[in-house]
């Protein structure tokens, strides 16, 4: 038989990662033309506009990235995303280098370019978002500590320390990963000696310090961040929806691929027999407690299919060590093969839906959220030109955040209409109408009924109704106000 260890090499992997690397920028570049910034892309770019050590709802490392990409080629489409794509580039070689130390190169090799074909990989590529560094810190984060289980020297202990302060500055979840390290270190015979290990728990305090920063911001800012990740879990009310966790799990079958999710569903109900190979209870205890968290919630409430990003890592590299284990090549050609599949299709999805001749509709274009906002923010501009002494208002998260990126100049001087006091976005944090007493501004709303702005000013007048036509099921409308001088609300 021929010998095919050369071909698991790293340097085949980073050649097909530069070359998927090089198809997704492209890819970035053609939806520059037909697509605008997902909302909460211009509300991380409009952090990023001022250096902090923390934002409403999440930790600073999202708009930092984007400050850092935007610095070195400007506010542009691309700009704003283009960390996504090369990030991906690092945590897939953490992936490589993880499954590598845990099983031999051609698990590494195929658990690598199995995570770079993920369909959630494929999707989040084109979207800057909490989960590009989040994913890069965890990777790092269960690299180093297994290094460090094994070698016990410093280096790899600081270097978990650096994975985890930075993974806790992406995304608060990363306190799973504690959860998940001392579950396995409980479990396992091998190396439950570390529990004793003053470095384990030096590594946790430097950790603890890296994010320190984010800790005192929250702390002068009424523990906001905090409060919002409580908020988004929605534990109030009833709390029992079985709907929506087969919903959550269904989805699952996307955000991991049909074939990977089937086997990983099938895997982790086998602890009994995964439980005596060290390397598959370590992956397995990365994998079960962020997965049950996530069920949990949303059984009790509801999650997003995406919250369960962290637990792939380790998911990847224990249904493909499995699989090259047990020599299921044609499952793991079918798995690979179907996901890149579904990715291709997503990024041509307007191209192959064009060529067919299918008109879109709001429902079945995956797209619809990030379509007209360009176009409403051009016509708000020429409105703004026209009254350069008015500021912005609005009385919604993702219209502000569009409307600030895409009108020009940028209104960063732009405030959010929020009579009740209330504190549910990063505008009502860092923007107050009372401060602004006698002044005008240009509103743009979506709401036909403003009377009750209307007794907050002097004078109002409608200047114009904007209508973007995007689909033949669904209208972008939005109606745009000159309000004279606030007089406080009333």
């Amino acid at each position: 038989m021929p010998n095919t260890k050369h071909y698991y090499t790293l340097t085949n992997l980073l050649l097909i990662l530069g070359l998927l690397t090089a198809y997704r920028i492209s890819m970035l570049i053609h939806a520059g033309t037909m697509i605008d910034l997902y909302a909460d892309e211009a509300y991380y770019w409009g952090w990023a506009q001022s250096f902090e050590f923390g934002y409403y709802s999440k930790p600073p490392m999202v708009a930092w990235l984007i400050m850092l990409s935007t610095s070195l080629c400007g506010d542009e489409f691309l700009c704003i995303k283009i960390a996504s794509p090369i990030v991906y580039i690092f945590t897939t070689i953490n992936i490589y280098f993880l499954a590598k130390e845990l099983f031999d190169e051609k698990v590494a090799f195929f658990s690598a370019l199995a995570f770079a074909t993920l369909p959630a990989v494929w999707l989040s590529s084109l979207i800057i978002s909490t989960d590009v560094p989040f994913l890069f810190f965890w990777s790092l984060g269960m690299l180093f500590f297994i290094k460090a289980l094994k070698s016990n020297h410093w280096r790899d202990w600081l270097i978990t320390a650096i994975a985890g302060g930075g993974g806790l500055l992406s995304k608060y979840t990363m306190i799973i990963f504690v959860v998940s390290a001392f579950a396995y270190l409980v479990t396992s015979s091998k190396y439950r000696h570390h529990l004793k290990n003053p470095k384990l728990y030096v590594t946790m305090a430097l950790a603890a310090l890296i994010y320190l920063p984010n800790l005192y911001w929250n702390y002068t800012h009424e523990f906001v961040s905090f409060k919002h990740t409580e908020d988004n879990a929605h534990l109030e009310g009833d709390l029992f929806h079985p709907g929506r966790m087969f919903e959550f799990l269904g989805a699952q079958f996307g955000v991991f691929g049909p074939v990977l999710f089937g086997w990983l569903l099938a895997l982790l109900l086998r602890y009994r027999s995964l439980k005596h190979d060290e390397r598959l209870s370590l992956l397995w205890w990365f994998i079960v407690p962020f997965f049950t968290l996530i069920l949990t919630i949303s059984l009790l409430s509801r999650a997003h299919a995406n919250w369960s990003a962290p637990m792939y890592v380790a998911s990847t590299i224990l249904v493909i060590a499995w699989l090259v284990t047990h020599n299921k090549k044609r499952w793991l050609a079918v798995a690979i093969g179907i996901n890149t599949l579904l990715g291709i299709t997503l990024y041509h999805y307007h191209d192959i839906t064009k060529a067919l001749g299918i008109e879109l509709t709001r429902k079945t274009d995956p797209y619809k959220r990030v379509r007209g906002w360009k176009t409403l923010g051009e016509q708000v501009s020429s409105i703004m030109q026209a009254y350069p002494h008015a500021k912005l208002l609005s009385d919604d998260r993702k219209t502000m955040a569009e409307l600030i990126y895409y009108v020009h100049p940028h209104p960063f001087s732009a405030v959010k209409w929020n009579p009740k006091g209330t504190l549910l976005d990063h505008y009502e944090l860092t923007t107050d109408l009372r401060e602004h007493i006698g002044e005008d501004f240009i509103y743009v709303t979506n709401r036909q009924d403003i009377s009750d702005v209307m007794k907050a000013f002097n004078h109002v007048e409608k200047l114009k109704t904007i209508v973007v036509p995007l689909y033949k099921d669904y209208t972008m409308i939005y109606y745009v106000y000159y309000l004279k001088q606030f007089k406080g609300y009333q």
